[in-house]
């Protein structure tokens, strides 16, 4: 059954998905066919392939695509389309694209059917590359396309070499872009559009030659470089398979010559081979065989692990003015942040700064010595103008993602309300929203926090969220904004709305929504993943999670227990920021109502309001080895794990994945640290002696988490 893509309207935005409930489930009256089969010719779905909503109730003229590869090089002589019902009318207009969104062919269907699959050929065939993704697309003018809903959630549909890609191998799949015909980057709910193509191809058997010139280096004590030359083939090396002895290693891309071979041990002798394969499975001979020997352990200092990319830490504030001469450029100072601080009063700022707050995201109530209370009491202000003192940053409107939606359309100069854009349905201004902002601050060298919700983190498509998160080093020229700091804040705990949306969006089970690993495991990740994008992976501002102190619908409960799981996983998932959200919209004897929870000194907010404190103390007492960047190291495969090194002693941060809940894990050291021992579980009292390079511990519920200090 598929429902109805959410087109928001108005405030209803805000609403997102908790409404949907109107499904539409019809059966198409009948099947076409192809209408002009050539020899070798395949198409991604057979004849008989329906879909579950045969008319979309949506009227909108909209353009419908699906992301695919090819296994093989070949040519796509055409586009098809399955027409549910006559209510899809024309004309339409179908369409390939490349990646980037250059129209490689289109042309006009004619002489459809009623209902089944609809064919047009492109006048000249367009030749397509093995293993690069490509959209094939259609116009529907009238809207009433036929869908199913979820389709591509962590599957896609082969047939032959053809592949529709699984939503996550190239962003989401099943795109859309309302308007009049363009280039489709908008997904809804992994939708299949049922779109696709007529390719032909010949079969290749034949293997790539040897790669050449292989050498190996030993740039550390657990490591070897490995380096080749490009091997050859009729159809194009899909990739590389590194061999360690007789053992398969890794397999890199046919666009790769080089290798890193990790986890090693020190001063120890390895040889390597390399061999080439192509789309087709083919796989060529070995390359010369290439050995190396590692390098001795290091005599003192940090591991030869490869590091995890980051943006820097301290280092990082020293690129905005407004920063110098504060504590943000010291390695002993961690950001820990309240959104929704009230300043009315000095006592709430002392309150909060007793709570280990030491940055305000958004404030309210501020009055005449707002600023002057802030500066006394060491709290420094990021919803400020940016221009120093207590104000070392400014804010853009929070989740405009969210009210404004996607895209270049004017402003109204309106907020989270109606008539926000023109036109105001479909919103699609939020980055001219953002360009407005930055204008108006007049200040290019601002350090500009901004906080995203469910557009950017859930609903958008992975180049609308590159555009916001990266302004102006993102994939459109026409951003001018830099971000120094972006949070993201969805309540897992909490929303009323996010048990559905979490499996529809995010392919979590519903039994696995509400645990504290997904502020870590889904959102840091996808703000890492975005911020990173096309900058090796080094994410351009400093990251986190806002975390919610109290419920956000009615009856809704999130205890403190909770609340610091969901605080070290963003941790353990490189946040730079610890963040808290101060409102509180429950109202219930476990969660009442409130808009400031750690001034709130009733009964009920006093367990919340302790943990807060402790678990700010302890970030505070860890801020230099959180200042230090993590090495990539796989501790045990079900653990979401982190790892640092500072002043002489390995840290390991770790709390179990999400569908783990609860057990007992070993963990595997690298080589470089100690093989037996005893190592403290830091904040618990307690050791642990280990031998043979591991060591076993107990993790008593989801949010669990421990965190162990290893001298060397």
């Amino acid at each position: 059954m598929h429902c109805s893509r959410f087109r928001p309207h108005g405030l209803l935005w805000l609403l997102a998905l908790g409404s949907l409930t109107a499904c539409v489930d019809e059966t198409p009256a009948e099947t076409g066919e192809l209408t002009q089969a050539v020899d070798s010719e395949v198409s991604i779905f057979g004849a008989g392939t329906v879909p579950a909503s045969s008319v979309d109730p949506d009227i909108a003229s909209v353009e419908l695509g699906v992301k695919f590869r090819a296994s093989v090089p070949g040519v796509v002589s055409g586009i098809r389309f399955y027409k549910g019902s006559s209510a899809n009318a024309g004309p339409h207009v179908g369409s390939l694209w490349s990646r980037t969104g250059q129209r490689l062919a289109t042309a006009t269907f004619t002489n459809e059917t009623a209902t089944g699959w609809q064919t047009v050929r492109f006048t000249t065939p367009v030749s397509i590359t093995a293993n690069t993704t490509y959209v094939a697309s259609y116009l529907a003018p009238v809207g009433r396309y036929s869908a199913t809903g979820g389709f591509f959630n962590g599957q896609g549909a082969a047939s032959g070499p053809l592949t529709a890609l699984a939503s996550g191998m190239d962003g989401e799949n099943g795109v859309y872009v309302y308007g009049s015909g363009g280039f489709p980057t908008q997904s809804y709910n992994h939708s299949n559009y049922f779109v696709d193509v007529l390719f032909t191809y010949s079969p290749d058997t034949s293997a790539p030659t040897a790669p050449g010139a292989l050498a190996a280096t030993a740039p550390s004590p657990g490591a070897i470089q490995l380096t080749w030359s490009a091997a050859t083939d009729n159809t194009g090396v899909t990739g590389y398979r590194v061999f360690r002895g007789s053992t398969q290693v890794a397999v890199v891309s046919g666009g790769t010559r080089s290798y890193l071979d990790t986890g090693l041990a020190p001063s120890t002798f390895y040889t390597y081979t390399v061999k080439a394969q192509d789309a087709a499975g083919n796989v060529g001979a070995a390359s010369n065989a290439a050995s190396a020997t590692t390098q001795p352990p290091p005599a003192g200092g940090g591991l030869s692990l490869p590091r995890v990319p980051w943006e820097g830490g301290p280092p990082f504030y020293a690129a905005w003015p407004a920063m110098a001469g504060t504590p943000w450029l010291t390695e002993d100072f961690f950001p820990i942040a309240y959104w929704g601080a009230y300043t009315d009063t000095e006592s709430r700022i002392t309150t909060d700064k007793a709570h280990g707050i030491n940055t305000f995201l958004e404030t309210y109530a501020g009055n005449a010595s707002s600023a002057g209370w802030m500066r006394k009491h060491g709290i420094w202000n990021l919803a400020g103008s940016g221009t120093g003192g207590e104000a070392v940053g400014a804010t853009f409107p929070d989740e405009t993602d969210m009210w404004g939606g996607p895209g270049w359309d004017p402003w109204t100069g309106n907020y989270a309300g109606y008539d926000v854009c023109l036109p105001d349905d479909p919103r699609r201004c939020g980055f001219t929203i953002y360009n407005t902002e930055y204008a108006r601050l007049n200040n290019p060298s601002a350090f500009i926090y901004a906080n995203v919700g469910k557009g950017a983190l859930m609903w958008w498509g992975d180049r609308d969220r590159e555009i916001a998160l990266n302004g102006a080093a993102g994939p459109d020229s026409r951003a001018n904004w830099r971000l120094g700091m972006v949070t993201g804040d969805i309540y897992f705990y909490t929303d009323g709305n996010i048990g559905a949306e979490a499996v529809n969006w995010f392919g979590i089970p519903a039994s696995e929504v509400r645990r504290a690993s997904n502020y870590g495991e889904v959102l840091m990740t996808n703000l890492r993943t975005t911020s990173g994008a096309g900058n090796n992976g080094n994410p351009r501002a400093a990251l986190g999670v806002v975390v919610e102190l109290g419920g956000q619908a009615t009856g809704s409960v999130i205890n403190a227990n909770q609340v610091e799981g969901a605080v070290w996983s963003t941790l353990i998932h490189e946040a730079r920021v610890v963040a808290y959200f101060s409102h509180v919209f429950s109202n219930t004897a476990a969660n009442p109502s409130t808009t400031d929870v750690l001034n709130d000194t009733r009964p009920a907010w006093q367990a919340t309001r302790d943990r807060v404190k402790a678990v700010n103390a302890q970030v505070q007492s860890l801020a230099r080895v959180l200042n230090t960047q993590s090495y990539v190291w796989q501790f045990n495969p079900k653990l979401s794990t982190m790892l640092k090194f500072r002043d002489g002693a390995a840290y390991v941060f770790a709390m179990q994945k999400r569908q783990y809940s609860s057990g007992t894990y070993t963990f595997t050291l690298p080589l470089e640290l100690p093989a037996s021992g005893t190592l403290e579980v830091v904040g618990e009292g307690r050791t642990l002696a280990y031998s043979g390079g591991t060591f076993t511990d107990a993790f008593a519920a989801e949010y669990t988490h421990h965190i162990y200090r290893i001298v060397r």
